[in-house]
């Protein structure tokens, strides 16, 4: 009985070791596939080439109100925050910077919030527990584009400040982001694209600087590098990547500028002449900002049409009234008066914009119209100028004609003298004869060419006496219409007079009405013309009394 209950013994014992083996076998097997499932299809994140994963810590310690106000919105765990949090929690700051980094890592493991760096391509196993994920797409750039960061962490900016340079300050990050593939954390950056700025070949780019230094130099249109305002230096030609929360960029055309008066019709300059008339003018100014000078001019004026009506007119037309009161009307017919008016344009509104920064490298008086009145004076007397010139010349032309007359015909009686000597050693007698004769004919062409040269010289006295009698003409028509004035002029006794008498004469009419009020002072205006006494001119000696 004992043998068989040894058996019986001795063989459940293996039964029941191996049931408990199994079961922990196949438990721990178990969870291992639990873990090993969990790890690779819940845990497991495979991020791609073209995202990013953002953690977000959700257990842990909150921001301690204690830190100060600044930091009781903070979301993100930057390292500026993790530095105050390690200093209230007693550490000691480590010098060395990868200590400082390990450091931060143990305090981002104990507090909620954002983790700033964003993990970039690969394979990860963040705790679903600890943090909450977020898959972002990469930032890309393209070419011809910049970015621009907007952190949203940090103290805020301090005026006058637009852009952030320090890394705990919130608001545009003065650094950009050029054209690539950038590993953004999207919850503690917003990304704004702008378009980079193209500057032309023949232009320059003047940067106004928004946020700087305060200026050494106050009251100026341009400071220095650095400074915050309008830059002195420009930008070459190019393209440029810019933040535009911390400069703006204006193109300024470096370009020949051509003003052309005569399209401009509202443009011509008027002027007094010396002797009171007004004369017209139209021309063609060429011009361009000075390229050291653009920033200055262009802070200064404006753009191309403010200098344009703010410097070059201007100067045109005051220098025209300067130069044009110094001559008579009449002197705008001549050529040579019209260039040198032309030279002292040009020199004198050269000298006047370049003090300001604008270089005029033509001024071209095209067309100048003096008065109506003048020119007819002008054009009879030229017309009479022309036409005793033309009388000249018909003179000169008949004397040289009979010059020529006169060499021809000696020319042809030494040719006959010359082919009679060769014959007359064998035909004297003859040739004495035919010499007679020869010399005969030869006086009579000479009487007669001389009686020709007689009469195209009495011919051109003529001409000449006509010519002067037409101008004489012209001048007694001249002399004939002016004695009127003259002798009323003397019958008045006065110029003064005879002005006020036909002043008077065309204005009465039409200030009847106000000569009937006989009180105030614009009635004792015309009560002075009343009350003038004309001069009384004597009388020659031997007249009538």
């Amino acid at each position: 009985m004992s043998q068989s209950m040894e058996q019986g013994t001795g063989g459940s014992l293996p039964t029941a070791t191996m049931k408990r083996v199994a079961l922990v076998v196949g438990l721990a097997a178990a969870l291992f596939v639990a873990y090993t499932f969990t790890l690779w299809f819940v845990i497991r994140e495979e991020v791609d080439a073209d995202e990013v994963l953002v953690l977000v810590r959700k257990t842990g310690r909150t921001i301690p109100a204690e830190l100060g106000e600044e930091f009781e919105d903070q979301i993100v765990l930057y390292p500026e925050l993790l530095d105050k949090l390690a200093v209230y929690e007693g550490r000691e700051l480590p010098s060395d910077p990868v200590e400082r980094d390990a450091l931060r890592t143990k305090i981002t493991n104990r507090y909620k919030g954002v983790v700033l760096e964003p993990l970039k391509e690969g394979r990860y196993y963040p705790n679903p527990y600890t943090y909450r994920r977020e898959r972002q797409e990469v930032t890309v750039i393209d070419h011809g584009e910049v970015g621009v960061l907007i952190r949203k962490f940090g103290r805020p900016l301090i005026f006058p400040k637009t852009v952030a340079t320090e890394p705990d300050e919130r608001g545009p990050v003065a650094k950009t982001l050029g054209p690539g593939r950038h590993y953004i954390n999207l919850l503690a950056y917003e990304v704004q694209k702008f378009d980079a700025i193209q500057i032309p070949e023949g232009h320059v780019g003047v940067v106004t600087l928004l946020s700087g230094n305060e200026p050494k130099v106050k009251n100026t249109y341009t400071v220095g590098p650095g400074e915050q305002g309008v830059q002195r230096k420009t930008l070459e030609p190019g393209l440029e990547y810019y933040n535009p929360y911390l400069k703006k960029i204006d193109i300024v055309d470096l370009h020949n500028h051509i003003y052309d008066m005569e399209e401009d019709k509202n443009s011509a300059i008027h002027f007094p002449s010396n002797d009171s008339f007004t004369v017209s003018m139209d021309g063609t100014i060429e011009w361009s900002i000075t390229p050291e000078r653009a920033a200055e001019v262009t802070v200064a004026f404006g753009d191309k049409d403010d200098i344009l009506n703010k410097i070059i007119l201007p100067y045109a037309r005051s220098i025209s009234r300067i130069q044009g009161s110094k001559l008579q009307a009449r002197d705008f017919i001549s050529g040579n008066t019209r260039t040198q008016f032309q030279v002292n344009l040009k020199e004198e509104l050269e000298l006047a914009c370049r003090e300001r920064g604008v270089t005029i490298h033509s001024a071209l008086v095209r067309k100048i119209v003096p008065p109506s009145e003048v020119t007819s004076l002008t054009s009879a007397r030229e017309q009479a100028d022309q036409e005793i010139e033309r009388s000249r010349n018909q003179i000169q032309t008949a004397q040289a004609q009979a010059r020529l007359a006169e060499q021809e015909e000696m020319q042809t009686r030494n040719t006959l003298l010359g082919d009679a000597r060769l014959d007359a050693v064998g035909f004297t007698k003859k040739a004495e004869e035919r010499k007679i004769k020869s010399v005969t004919e030869a006086n009579r062409e000479l009487e007669v060419a001389r009686l020709r040269l007689e009469s195209a010289s009495k011919q051109a006295k003529a001409i000449v006496a006509r010519g002067q009698a037409e101008a004489n003409v012209i001048l007694y028509d001249y002399q004939a219409r002016a004695e009127p004035l003259k002798s009323a002029v003397d019958a008045f006794g006065g110029g003064m007079v005879y002005a006020q008498h036909f002043f008077l004469q065309k204005i009465a009419p039409s200030i009847q009405s106000v000569l009937s009020n006989t009180e105030g002072p614009f009635a004792d205006i015309f009560r002075s013309f009343q009350d003038f006494t004309p001069p009384v001119k004597p009388l020659a000696k031997g007249g009538d009394q």
